[in-house]
């Protein structure tokens, strides 16, 4: 068990609130930190912060034992030209700033919550932790980079890594693209392409907090990457769930995949950028994503406690209490 306080940044977002409530509730000593003025998690130590301002991450890290870095951008839907820049200052600089700091601060563990788009946007067959990473795009990229600077960092110090690749998350106030598909079946417009029949990474975002608290209660040592993910599922797994806890009758129109693809490919040609990366989109739709998490479940004895089902109900439920805020 550790001894100290733990920080967690990103404390505010979708993954950081789960894990310092976790925490909090484990009566495990824990502060937060995040750029907005206030804590999203009532009764929390917390200090604002810019993780991509050095300076102002030496009095949060004072007297702090490990660190789940948690603060990142994501799910920006509408990337601009200066997407890649953003991207890079917050979740690659920002790491950069936290590792080094941390290391000079004394921190023994850093944990950095990663994602499993570092080895690109689908997997042929099942991927592992030694398969080599081709990230595309510039969050997977800056995930990629933010990845090889902690390593650098940790490796010229005492300090300890273990860098969790986590699958897409989901749940209760999903921010993300499985939020953006409940949201698309409640609409009515959704339409089935290919036969639904893929298996897609899924993670609820209970199960991931979970996981992030196993490895920070535990002493750490070098460098460690590992994948996290609940057992993989198909689409029609996912789209049929979401439609049974909404309500919906999806529409009976199916376009053949190779139909899609071929159609996308050329939408994607014509020069309007709402359609630049629909093929993009299309393809990674229809497109396999699984991991192989044997190795984390191994070292931390750990299994996810939320079906597939309970943790679609469970979002839908949160999703028809607030919908009309």
């Amino acid at each position: 068990m550790i001894c100290g306080r733990i920080l967690v940044t990103g404390a505010n977002g979708f993954l950081g609130r789960a894990i310092l409530t976790q925490l909090q509730m484990s009566s495990v000593p824990v502060c937060g930190t995040d750029i907005g003025a206030v804590s999203s998690v009532h009764g929390v130590a917390y200090q604002k912060a810019d993780i991509t301002r050095p300076e102002e991450l030496i009095t949060v890290l004072k007297n702090i034992n490990v660190v789940i870095h948690t603060a990142g951008l994501a799910h920006v839907f509408s990337p601009d030209s200066n997407s890649f820049d953003k991207f890079r200052q917050v979740n690659e600089v920002g790491t950069v700033n936290i590792a080094s700091t941390a290391s000079a601060m004394g921190v023994e563990h850093l944990i950095l919550i990663s994602s499993v788009s570092v080895y690109g946007p689908c997997t042929r067959g099942i991927y592992d932790e030694d398969t080599p990473c081709e990230p595309v795009g510039p969050y997977a990229l800056s995930k990629y980079n933010a990845e090889l600077r902690a390593i650098e960092v940790a490796r010229k110090s005492n300090m300890a890594l273990t860098i969790l690749r986590l699958a897409t998350l989901y749940g209760e106030e999903d921010p993300g693209n499985v939020g953006r598909l409940m949201r698309l079946l409640d609409s009515g417009h959704f339409i089935w392409i290919g036969d639904g029949r893929n298996r897609k990474s899924l993670l609820y975002r209970n199960d991931a907090a979970c996981a992030s608290v196993a490895v920070a209660k535990r002493p750490a040592s070098g460098i460690n990457i590992y994948n996290v993910s609940a057992p993989p599922c198909t689409m029609r797994d996912i789209v049929d769930g979401f439609a049974d806890f909404l309500g919906k009758h999806l529409l009976p129109v199916q376009v053949p995949a190779s139909l899609a693809m071929f159609l996308s490919r050329q939408l994607s040609r014509i020069p309007d950028r709402r359609l630049a990366d629909i093929h993009q989109k299309v393809k990674k739709w229809l497109a396999e994503d699984i991991y192989d998490v044997r190795r984390f479940e191994k070292a931390y004895n750990f299994h996810p406690l939320i079906s597939l089902k309970d943790g679609l109900k469970r979002e839908v439920e949160w999703y028809r209490r607030n919908s009309k805020r």
